[in-house]
């Protein structure tokens, strides 16, 4: 993308600069007038040639910026970043920012109003990196609703580190918040204050700019604002997430808020961060901050008012770090003065192509960026220092042969490990990469979700592939990339996503050179790691394992783990020959190589399983979620062939395992690996019970009444990724993502209590085995259920009803489905329900 800047000291040397058929270097030092053009064409230099004549400053329609008077250039002005809240679109163009900056791009999520709001702070944070990067530093930070906390961060009042921290032990989805209504009303606050005298319920959450505001409220109380306002031609929408933020009606909700943010270690700010309750900068005080924070969510953002007062303190410009339509409140409140506001990123355009936009538009109004920054490189970086101890050298060279011939050496040395890693630096490749249960049938052999002999669906068995097959994939796809060495290992591997098989998915696969013996391989935004490459597999010098002194015989055998399904693995992937020995830190066992594509290593993780079912039963389903470090000591043996294998627990903790493992064959080092990390998940009786054999088993609960009630205790997002397949088939789970998802956690109720209902009748009435996914239900009018793929259901009368998360059905006399739901109910407010864990 090329970039027209021309800065000069009066308008008609602009235009004659303007005017010349080659490019000149833009100038240096303060000119006054300059003008920016991004994919400069005759048209835009037309345009450009009557805004300089008309003299008033552009800023950036058509993709021209002028000034004659930069913004940055007067006494007391500076710039301020400004981070977004939550808004109806968000749809960052990030992956090319993050590849850019040699980062994983944030995993971006609006399930809930907790993921989403913890991807919008992601992505700014992201941005705010990039901005620094290209030498553009603010003197003012702040941020609309929760790009508050975004702000916070980058005036580091708390660590970034920190806040990730607790966003990993925190269940976004599984935060409750009242189910009010958020509307967008296109008038001030005034008018808006006169029509809530009178109407009880309707609060203002946001006084965002001089023509908008937000209400929040019930959804009659705010459906009937909506309509008076209407009536004035005042333009207005629902939004549509639900919250509460920055109203009291948070305030029963707010004990999981009040153990997030204001809970991390606080410390004074580092750049001026301005509070939007306050329209004022944070204070100091620790204390105060902490105060200010929880207020935060409870008062109303006063947007407008915090933007003039930043204005009316010496902010003129205003970079909204964030995808999204921040920028059009602060020019709507700040219509009357001199100012610019301008985003980092765009929902229309790359979002390294929005970064030069930003640059040029900063240039022209004074800034200094670095634009080369986002040039790829064509000469070998300098190594920072070195050139002192060389120049030293030379010195000394006059008076002493040695000093001259060594200097001459470092040069030579230097030019060379330079020129190759710039070569590995620009060195990369894009391909792709076909996943289906049709390109890598062995995949059949590692699915999620058992269902019923001959299921026609494959999607409902969900077909994943396991991390130890990407990781195989990852070395291959490095070594094609580097001809005549061998992959030998790898390092930082990341596991972001489940990989699903089907439907299938033509993943992008981008390949990157990142020095002499490493190359960076990522599978779309499923996984990434760094590739160790060689001449040879290398040496393990490390001690062999001695067995642990408390090891004993482990109580379930090889036959015994996949007969029992306690791994659901087929034959292809079934590693585990012999379970030799347990102990209180690890186990030891004999692995058989099978057929699939990175089978052997994962058995690895079936013993690592193993361990867990045996030392651990309440929290035993784990996945891997990274490792640190895997390296291949011998070509890998074909498939038959016996290797032992002893996995060592470094950590364990109530969500993470971390384990360390050898494998030998015939004696001699095979695989070691370093720091391999599973994420634990919700395990208790019920949950295991149908994950295992979810034909036989219920999550619900049949009560002594004749229904069967669900009681919600609030698993974590991934957990109820694990029951919702095992009772939704294809066409279910597609209605329950349309759902919005303040919605989804009672239809999913609905369904899975409906089905247990249907299937414990049907098992009282001599039924044989039945999958959850074998029923189909129809909730739109009234409650019907039928059968799939062959299973046919007599016509049975069936009520449901749910209130909070307690969720009842009844097949049959459907008139107890009153008292259930009022027994039910009466029992978890008396706290005389036991909440049994899913």
């Amino acid at each position: 993308m090329a970039i027209l800047r021309l800065a000069a000291d009066s308008r008609d040397e602009l235009l004659a600069l303007l005017a010349k058929p080659s490019t000149p270097e833009p100038a240096r030092g303060r000119s006054a007038f300059r003008l920016g053009i991004v994919d400069p064409t005759e048209k835009k230099r037309a345009l450009a040639r009557k805004v300089i004549t008309g003299g008033k400053p552009w800023r950036g329609r058509n993709d021209v910026w002028f000034s004659s008077a930069p913004l940055l250039a007067a006494p007391g002005t500076g710039m301020a970043f400004v981070f977004p809240g939550l808004e109806a679109e968000f749809a960052p163009q990030i992956t090319d920012v993050a590849e850019w900056l040699g980062v994983p791009p944030p995993v971006l999520a609006d399930s809930s109003i907790g993921t989403h709001a913890a991807s919008v702070v992601s992505v700014g944070r992201l941005l705010a990196e990039a901005l620094g990067r290209l030498a553009v530093w603010p003197d003012a930070l702040a941020g609309h609703s929760v790009g508050e906390w975004a702000a916070m961060i980058a005036g580091g009042i708390f660590s970034g580190a920190e806040f990730d921290e607790m966003l990993a032990r925190t269940d976004l989805d599984a935060i409750r918040v009242p189910g009010v209504q958020f509307a967008v009303l296109g008038c001030g606050v005034e008018q808006v204050r006169g029509e809530l005298a009178g109407r009880a319920g309707v609060v203002v959450s946001h006084d965002n700019s001089t023509n908008q505001t937000v209400a929040c409220g019930p959804d009659a109380a705010v459906a009937d604002l909506i309509d008076t306002l209407r009536d004035q031609g005042i333009i207005c929408q629902i939004l549509p997430f639900r919250s509460g933020f920055h109203t009291p009606m948070l305030k029963p909700y707010l004990a999981p808020f009040e153990a997030g943010v204001p809970s991390l270690r606080i410390t004074r700010a580092t750049i001026p961060v301005w509070s939007a309750t306050t329209a004022a900068p944070f204070p100091d005080d620790h204390n105060a901050i902490r105060e200010l924070s929880v207020r935060h969510l409870l008062e109303p953002v006063q947007f407008r008012t915090l933007i003039r007062a930043m204005h009316a303190a010496g902010t003129t410009v205003f970079v909204q770090v964030g995808a999204g339509q921040l920028g059009s409140l602060i020019d709507d409140t700040l219509a009357d003065v001199e100012h610019l506001t301008v985003a980092a990123n765009s929902a229309h355009r790359g979002g390294l192509d929005q970064l030069r936009r930003l640059l040029t538009a900063l240039w022209v109004e004074g800034a200094d960026p670095d634009f080369a920054a986002l040039e790829p490189r064509t000469e070998p970086v300098p190594i920072p220092g070195s050139a002192e101890p060389l120049a030293r050298l030379r010195a000394l060279g006059s008076r002493l042969p040695v000093a001259r011939e060594f200097a001459a050496l470092l040069d030579d040395m230097a030019g060379s490990v330079a020129t190759v890693l710039a070569a590995a630096d620009r060195t990369e490749s894009d391909t792709s990469l076909s996943v289906s249960s049709t390109t890598m049938p062995y995949l059949l052999d590692h699915c999620f979700v058992p269902q019923r002999a001959g299921w026609p669906e494959v999607a409902d068995r969900r077909p994943v592939m396991p991390a130890t097959t990407i990781l195989a994939h990852l070395m291959a796809l490095a070594q094609a990339h580097a001809p005549g060495q061998r992959a030998i290992g790898v390092e930082d591997l990341r596991f972001d996503r489940w990989l699903i098989a089907e439907p299938a998915v033509q993943l992008a696969v981008r390949v990157r050179r990142v020095g002499a013996d490493r190359v960076r391989v990522a599978l779309g935004d499923y996984a990434e790691g760094v590739v160790l490459l060689g001449p040879d597999y290398p040496v393990d010098v490390s001690p062999a394992w001695q067995p642990e002194a408390d090891e004993r015989p482990p109580a379930l055998s090889a036959e015994d783990l996949y007969r029992q399904r306690w791994m659901f693995h087929g034959p292809r992937f079934q590693a585990v020959t012999a379970s030799t020995a347990i102990s209180d830190s690890g186990i030891r066992g004999e692995l058989t190589v099978p057929t699939a594509p990175g089978a052997l290593l994962d058995g690895v993780g079936q013993l690592l399983g193993q361990w867990l079912v045996e030392r651990h039963p309440t929290r035993w389903i784990a996945f891997p979620t990274r490792m640190r470090q895997v390296r291949q000591h011998a070509a890998l043996p074909p498939a038959g062939t016996r290797v032992a294998c002893s996995v060592r627990v470094r950590t364990l903790t109530e969500d993470t395992v971390e384990a360390d493992a050898r494998l030998t064959c015939g004696g001699r080092p095979l695989v070691s690996i370093t720091g391999w990390c599973d994420r634990r998940f919700d395990s208790g009786p019920r949950a295991a019970a149908v994950h295992r054999f979810p034909e036989h088993n219920t999550l619900s609960e049949q009560r002594p009444g004749g229904w069967w009630v669900m009681l919600e205790s609030s698993p974590s997002l991934a957990t109820r990724e694990f029951y919702l397949r095992k009772y939704l088939g294809g066409a279910e789970h597609r209605e329950y993502e349309t759902c919005p998802p303040p919605e989804r956690r009672e239809w999913l109720l609905r369904r899975i209590v409906i089905k247990d209902a249907v299937r414990g009748w049907l098992w009282e009435h001599g039924s044989g085995p039945l999958f959850p996914a074998e029923i189909a239900v129809d909730d739109s009018h009234r409650t019907t259920v039928s059968g799939r793929h062959g299973l046919r259901l007599p016509e049975l009368n069936v009520a449901v009803a749910v209130a909070r998360r307690v969720a009842v059905a009844v097949v049959g006399d459907t008139t107890l489905i009153g008292t259930a739901l009022h027994t039910e109910m009466a029992a978890l407010d008396q706290g005389r329900v036991k909440e049994f864990r899913q």
